[in-house]
């Protein structure tokens, strides 16, 4: 496919005699590269030391013309899934994504998706043993500060968002025992088990999105026409004495006619936690009374964001209901693995906060028989309780800081918690947002 070999620039120590042995075994009888060893800069803070080093290669490979370069850390190991055409099919995909950055494999990342047959795009990464660097990307990398503190990683997370890795991996860390530039890798085994959790992850995933794209076809359409009609049961948690959360929240739905708002008292306890989930558990008893067949659960510090919408919401409502969700979130202080399975949807494997929660008839009765005692974490409890959870993209509801929580104590010790919390969340869903657009809505 390529005319020209690829150019390697391999990252060494000069002391590192047996690294560099290693390497170049590694890349032996294969062609399709053209290797060079790049003596690393040493730096008493290794991550430096490795940000420096990638800052030379890409100087060296400035006075060349290819179009990208690989640059590769000594630990480096080709897996089983490795093949020259795999490697140029995915490179040819990452240029027609005006890629910067492609990575052969992760160690850890966080929210992805699925670009093409085997590139993803990624979030946030570990990993630099092999990673290929497009041209238009040189100029940032080399202008870019990096101070104590930093990992080149997480620093090439902060520069771009056309960041993709290759899926199934071609690369992972071959397992020497000690890191020169990362600390934490000094344990034996941690690489390895970091590479082996990353692919299981992925096969996971794979698992996840074919399920949510063969239920695309099987949801239910929306009527625009009837979105007016909708009126969405809302019952609304409320302790008697909190009246200025009262007056915020009933001003929050004052003149959305899409809910049919219930205030419910909430549930005492001595321990807060277990009043929310008793609290939820009355509403879900209620639910089931009143026949609902989806219902949304909101606690007094609920507000809306600029992202609402009410077609966004029965929209949503109901393609999730199409593909067998049993809750969703409308924003959460804290979420974790992110797979959008639309516009305004992503799958999550865990997220945190009740302010604003949508439940499906489905899930009614595993909520009541669900045991718990006085540690129970509602929102802990409920992401534990189903995979197949959702999360609106970007939120359409967060918390609001009345500076102390009934529920959660450490809010209560720790001034702001809240808001950061929310605000690094709020950072992290649009990112994946606009990522998606930037994909598929062009």
């Amino acid at each position: 496919m390529f005319n020209h070999p690829i150019p390697v620039y391999v990252i060494n120590l000069k002391h590192r005699t047996e690294r560099k042995e290693y390497i170049l075994q590694e890349f032996k009888n294969k062609k399709e590269f053209d290797v060079q060893i790049i003596e690393a800069c040493s730096h008493d803070i290794g991550p430096i030391g490795l940000w420096n080093s990638i800052k030379k290669v890409i100087t060296i490979a400035q006075n060349r013309s290819a179009d990208f370069i690989v640059v590769c850390e000594d630990d480096h190991q080709f897996t089983d899934d490795y093949s020259s055409e795999k490697l140029f099919n995915a490179i040819a995909d990452a240029k027609k994504l005006n890629a910067d950055v492609l990575s052969g494999g992760v160690s850890w990342f966080t929210g992805t998706i699925q670009c093409t047959e085997h590139v993803y795009w990624m979030e946030m990464f570990s990993g630099t043993q092999f990673l290929i660097i497009f041209r238009n990307f040189f100029e940032t990398m080399l202008n870019a500060g990096f101070n104590a503190g930093d990992d080149a990683d997480y620093k090439i997370c902060s520069l771009t968002d056309r960041r993709f890795f290759i899926c199934p991996f071609i690369s992972v860390q071959k397992e020497f025992g000690y890191s020169d530039a990362t600390a934490k890798n000094n344990v034996e085994g941690r690489v390895e088990a970091l590479f082996k959790k990353s692919c299981t992850t992925i096969d996971a995933i794979k698992d996840i999105s074919e399920f949510y794209h063969n239920t695309l076809s099987l949801k239910e359409e929306v009527d625009l026409c009837e979105i007016g009609s909708y009126r969405i049961p809302t019952y609304i948690i409320n302790l008697p004495e909190r009246t200025e959360r009262r007056k915020h929240i009933e001003e929050q739905f004052r003149g959305k006619n899409e809910f049919d708002v219930s205030i419910i008292q909430a549930c005492r306890h001595e321990v807060g936690a277990v009043g929310l989930w008793l609290s939820i558990r009355k509403v879900i008893e209620a639910a089931i009374v009143n026949d609902d067949d989806v219902i949304i659960i909101c606690e007094d510090d609920h507000e809306f964001t600029e992202n609402y919408s009410k077609e966004i919401l029965i929209r949503n409502i109901i393609e999730a209901h199409g593909q067998h969700v049993d809750y969703m979130s409308g924003g959460s202080g804290k979420f974790g693995l992110a797979l959008p399975v639309s516009e305004n949807r992503v799958w999550t494997n865990f997220c945190f906060s009740t302010q604003f929660i949508i439940i499906f008839k489905k899930f009614f009765q595993s909520i009541l028989n669900e045991p718990f005692d006085d540690s129970v974490i509602g929102d802990k409890k409920l992401s534990e309780m189903t995979v197949n959870k959702m999360l609106f993209c970007p939120f359409i509801s967060q918390q609001k800081d009345f500076g102390y929580s009934d529920v959660t104590p450490m809010h209560n010790e720790n001034a702001g918690m809240l808001n950061f919390l929310f605000a690094k969340s709020t950072h992290r869903i649009n990112q994946i947002h606009n990522a998606y657009i930037m994909l598929f809505k062009k």
